[in-house]
């Protein structure tokens, strides 16, 4: 006799569940958790899923309705009220898969509460004021040679500047582009132009050469209106991903505070070079990359990682090409992550202040979209019950 209450059910959709459950009890073992982040960034309707069954308000709900009916019952009250998507053929395996992973979520907690043992999930975040503290967003402002100084999250979309051989538009809310205007070209092309994005902004640029670049928050990007002669090169502070046009032999520089360098054809990176961190990083994603510092130099290939410190570079191999640039997809994903690395991008994306009072040692998994408010973030991160957040104005406060 088969006594598994979910065999009527797929078994991916109870291995899900399975996961999603351990989550949230901090049971998981580091291939778990990989299994669980491959699920979960598989698509959005999963994502949305994952971060709906571990949310303390829909589990607090869930526990109410288990004292008056049963998982099924819960399931299709749901189901007609538009929460989930009704059983067509097509979607059979998702919505079986909610079915389940809902099932084992409220038959864990219904088990621990009738026992009398307290899930080990934190309150929310104390938060004392909802106007501070939101989420970033497409914002930042050129500097053009002339001192003018456009704000492009208002500027309207169109040309915003044509100047001579180059003109320049916004493509759409978060795209900026160079491009050719038909004029003769003039030595006004190499005045430097400067790409800002304050703290809680990100921004796309392309260049002349059509090099593409993303900037993240509290970053500055120096570069001319178009390059010439033998030489491609920008100056950079903060964070950027770059996508660098191979269309020519000339190489492309990316100069950093002290010196440092990146010279590159044709390939794709991420520069990290915050002036505030003792270390900048230099992630190779695809093609060749030298990355140079004062009398020490490394060549790149693709997963490997150059930590630049000021008198020396080291290489780290199969780095985690993820966790460092989904932040350019709208993701934050942690993978075995400190709270102070992590609390270092969420000070930027939110505009926040971080005081620490005790030390938190546990590392961190997630996957979190980055325009969630910040109290559905934090409320994600004390799941596992090794941390806690309290919130004032534009404060965090950070408890073990």
């Amino acid at each position: 006799m088969n006594n598994n209450p979910y065999s009527h059910m797929d078994k991916e959709a109870y291995r899900v569940a399975y996961l999603i459950a351990g989550y949230i009890r901090n049971t998981l073992t580091q291939a778990e958790h990989e299994e669980l982040d491959d699920w979960v960034n598989d698509s959005d309707r999963n994502m949305k899923l994952f971060e709906d069954l571990t949310d303390e308000k829909n589990i607090e709900a869930n526990l109410a309705m288990l004292d008056k009916t049963r998982t099924e019952q819960v399931f299709k009250e749901l189901q007609q009220t538009g929460r989930f998507e009704k059983s067509q053929k097509k979607n059979h395996k998702l919505v079986w898969m909610t079915a389940a992973a809902a099932a084992v979520l409220l038959c864990f907690f219904s088990i621990r509460y009738l026992t009398g043992i307290s899930p080990s999930i934190n309150a929310e975040p104390e938060t004392a004021d909802n106007n501070w503290l939101q989420p970033g967003s497409s914002k930042a402002t050129l500097t053009l040679p002339d001192g003018r100084i456009i704000d492009l999250a208002k500027a309207t979309e169109g040309t915003i500047s044509n100047g001579q051989g180059v003109s320049i538009s916004k493509i759409n809310e978060h795209t900026l582009a160079y491009h050719d205007n038909n004029s003769p070209a003039e030595n006004s092309m190499q005045d430097i132009h400067i790409l800002t994005t304050p703290i809680g902004g990100q921004f796309q640029l392309t260049l002349h050469d059509n090099t593409k670049v993303w900037l993240n928050a509290g970053s500055v990007l120096r570069y001319p209106a178009a390059f010439s002669g033998n030489e491609r090169k920008v100056e950079l502070t903060g964070e950027a991903y770059f996508e660098v046009s191979p269309g020519t032999q000339t190489s492309f520089k990316v100069v950093l505070g002290d010196n440092d360098t990146v010279t590159v054809l044709g390939t794709r990176f991420n520069v990290q070079a915050y002036p505030e961190e003792e270390e900048k990083r230099v992630t190779l994603i695809a093609g060749k990359v030298l990355v140079q510092n004062d009398g020490y130099a490394a060549m790149l290939t693709p997963g490997m990682q150059a930590v630049i410190q000021s008198d020396s570079i080291s290489i780290a191999d199969n780095t985690d090409i993820e966790e460092v640039i989904d932040w350019k997809n709208g993701l934050f994903v942690f993978h075995d992550a400190s709270i102070e690395d992590i609390m270092d991008e969420v000070a930027r994306w939110y505009n926040a202040r971080i005081i620490y009072n005790g030390n938190v040692h546990h590392l961190f998994n997630a996957t979190i979209k980055r325009n969630e408010p910040l109290d559905k973030l934090l409320h994600l991160l004390q799941l596992n019950g090794y941390v806690n957040f309290k919130t004032e104005n534009n404060t965090i406060y950070v408890y073990p």
